[in-house]
Order: C-alpha cells, then structure tokens, then sequence
C-alpha cells in the first residue's frame, strides 16, 4: 500500500468506486467528489489515497480553517476489502501531517453516532469525543464530533 496526493484525472474514479462499494447513493458520490476537486486545488486543503496494485483502496481529505487553526477531516473511507490493514490510519496520519505543517494546532471530525466503525477507530487514534449534533445528517440522525490538539 501506498499514500500518495490526490491527482483528480488520475483518482477520481478510484474514490468514487470505493464510496460506491460502501453503498453510497450516486448524488452523495457525486458530492464527495465535488469537495474533493476543490479541497486538492485549495492552499489550505488536501486530499491523499491509499493505492494497492494501482488501484485506489481509500481516501481522506482534510481542510485547515485559518481563523482558528484547526484541520478538518472533511472525508475518510476504506474498501472493505482493505480494512484493518492500516489504510486508514496511513490515511489520517498523513493529513494530519500536511495539516500540522501549515500550522495547525488540532483536528477535527464528525461522523454519524452509529458509525460505530468510525467512532472506534478515531478513539483508537487518541481522538476524545467532544459533542453530539443533533440532527446533523440526513433523516434527522445525529452526529458526533471527535478532536484531537497537537
């Protein structure tokens, strides 16, 4: 496996075809893909993905808001085929490493309350959960933020 920066004519296919192989509908894909083209064209973004084989197994995308230097892991997703291979910890290190190196002093990030997957792994990576929106997502399911400071 290899994390390597996002390359939108060359990986594009690639992350929606794993957001797909999760069971994303095509307007969210679509969406997610939108975000990406802009946060790896924004100075203050930046996505990377994993590859195996030359094939994209995951992604993360991340942004840094300057007014109170703090980074935002904007998108994270694995192929399950591919999980608990340390392709997503590669992922969220190496954004945090971009991030730190344009000063940010943190991170966050939000995930519905019943990804339990997700939760877990972020508090596995020392991330503390901080707060509950409700409603945050669609047909009124909560949300949970996580942070981690520098």
């Amino acid at each position: 496996m290899r994390v390597i920066e996002y390359v939108e004519s060359a990986h594009a296919a690639g992350v929606g075809a794993v957001l797909g192989t999760l069971g994303w509908e095509q307007r969210y894909i679509d969406g997610q893909l939108g975000a990406v083209a802009r946060l790896a064209s924004s100075p203050d973004g930046c996505v990377y993905v994993a590859t195996a084989d030359a094939h994209v197994i995951g992604y993360v995308s991340a942004v840094l808001a300057r007014w109170n230097m703090l980074g935002q892991i904007h998108g994270l997703a694995v192929d399950p085929t591919a999980r608990r291979g340390g392709v997503a910890r590669a992922l969220v290190t190496t954004a945090e490493d971009h991030l730190r190196s344009h000063g940010a002093r943190g991170v966050h990030v939000d995930t519905p309350v019943n990804n339990l997957l997700g939760r877990g792994f972020y508090e596995a990576m020392g991330f503390t959960q901080d707060y509950i929106m409700s409603r945050y997502y669609a047909h009124d399911l909560d949300g949970v933020t996580y942070v981690r400071f520098y």
